[in-house]
């Protein structure tokens, strides 16, 4: 676990976790398709046609909400990954440079 300067701790398994946790979130939503149902509705009794103007906006809604989720999702677990890599990195080095004195030499 990554401890920094001003006490902050942070596990890079925790952020990866996050990360992919976040890419799951939208999984129930994906391939979803309101295409067929909104054809529906222009075959149907004409008050219907108020619900299908509706429905159809909604659907078009839906494509670009969904579209605009995945890619801050995307961007979010990755930069939660490359902050996990980071604190491994920045890990790596301190425990490399601090060591007791005297020791390795």
């Amino acid at each position: 676990m990554s401890i920094n300067g001003d006490g902050f701790q942070a596990d890079p398994e925790e952020l990866r976790g996050g990360a992919s946790d976040i890419l799951k979130c939208l999984e129930p939503a994906k391939g979803i398709e309101f295409g067929a149902l909104n054809e529906d509705f222009g075959a149907s009794e004409q008050e219907d046609v108020i619900l299908d103007g509706k429905f159809e906006k909604f659907c078009d809604t839906w494509d670009v909400a969904y579209l605009v989720l995945g890619d801050r999702s995307d961007d979010a677990a990755g930069k939660l990954k490359t902050f996990a890599h980071n604190y491994e990195q920045t890990d790596a080095y301190v425990n490399g440079r601090m060591h007791p004195y005297g020791a390795g030499r």
